[in-house]
């Protein structure tokens, strides 16, 4: 089972809009759900790097530690991202934008 940092349906309610405004390279129902999770896979890892992929090996150290000490609740994230001056609402909120942007062809909006 694949982790997401957001919560499956959360991504796959996002993908299906997007899939609902554009015409899609598939021709059959089997093909429209592989796409559909390839999609969501996608974004997830979009957001994935969004959050992380800038980390520096301090800050990955230090998120080290609290997932080593097992403190792995909302408010430790919370404190943490704060604490390192990212805004995971935000970068999330961003990076799905610029996904659906992407996806439907959007230039500039």
């Amino acid at each position: 089972m694949d982790n997401y940092l957001i919560d499956r349906e959360t991504l796959g309610g996002f993908i299906d809009e997007l899939i609902k405004k554009k015409p899609l390279p598939v021709n059959a129902a089997e093909e429209l759900t592989n796409y559909r999770e390839e999609q969501i896979k996608a974004l997830d890892d979009r957001i994935y790097q969004a959050v992380f992929g800038n980390l520096t090996d301090a800050q990955t150290q230090e998120l080290n530690v609290l997932l080593d000490n097992n403190d792995t609740s909302p408010e430790a994230f919370n404190d943490y991202f704060n604490r390192i001056g990212i805004n995971v609402e935000e970068t999330i909120k961003n990076t799905m934008n610029a996904f659906g942007e992407e996806f439907l062809g959007v230039q500039n909006v």
